[in-house]
């Protein structure tokens, strides 16, 4: 099972294909992802609003056309709640991600649906619905810390204790655009419990294998 994290939009040809500060590309790009291997985008991150709700919307759209999963961004409140799960070799793997902003292009009112930011009710309501679905392993996509910073940051590894004491087993981090540190450790949960988990910082531009 291989996670990605889609950091564009396919919002149409209409609107214009454009890199940085906003991107949009072509829809062509998902099938290439997928036909490389690629089965589960992250699509919550820095971008994500590039191209606004329409564009939020549109991506999700070819997502689902192309019949790449994703996780991160939503059409409807509905959809936020209802957690990604996929099943390989029967090991059951709940997928969550979130960002820590969209690059100061606002999410509309009454529509935080939209994008996961990183905000610990949320990530804790999220991490409580994925537990309703019994799954073996939780895997969240965070999209965190300081561009080309070579090791994380305090707030990333209170964040990643924050996950790691309530469910999360695994974390995949992005944004920095270069490789930051990795960890597998033992913890202890509140119910005195151990358990192992993982977290790797930053990838720079590469895809993890989850199992």
């Amino acid at each position: 099972m291989l996670f990605g994290n889609l950091e564009t939009t396919f919002a149409g040809e209409a609107r214009g294909y454009d890199g940085y500060p906003r991107f949009n590309s072509p829809a062509e790009l998902g099938v290439a992802i997928k036909n490389i291997g690629i089965d589960v985008v992250s699509t919550a991150n820095n971008h994500s609003m590039d191209t606004n709700e329409s564009g939020v919307i549109a991506t999700l759209d070819e997502l689902d056309k192309i019949g790449l999963s994703h996780t991160g961004t939503y059409r409807s409140k509905e959809e936020q709640d209802k957690i990604l799960i996929k099943e390989v070799n029967g090991i059951k793997i709940a997928f969550l991600s979130f960002t820590y902003g969209t690059n100061g292009i606002p999410v509309p009112s009454g529509k935080s649906y939209l994008v996961n930011l990183i905000d610990e009710d949320l990530m804790l309501k999220q991490i409580n619905l994925a537990k309703k679905e019994k799954p073996d392993i939780i895997c969240v996509s965070m999209h965190w810390g300081i561009e080309y910073s070579q090791k994380q940051s305090k707030e990333q590894e209170k964040q990643a204790e924050f996950l790691f004491k309530n469910g999360v087993d695994i974390i995949i981090g992005n944004h920095a655009h270069v490789v930051e540190p990795m960890e597998k450790r033992t913890i202890t949960l509140e119910d005195g419990t151990e358990k192992e988990v993982f977290v790797v910082y930053a990838l720079r531009k590469f895809y993890i294998r989850t199992s």
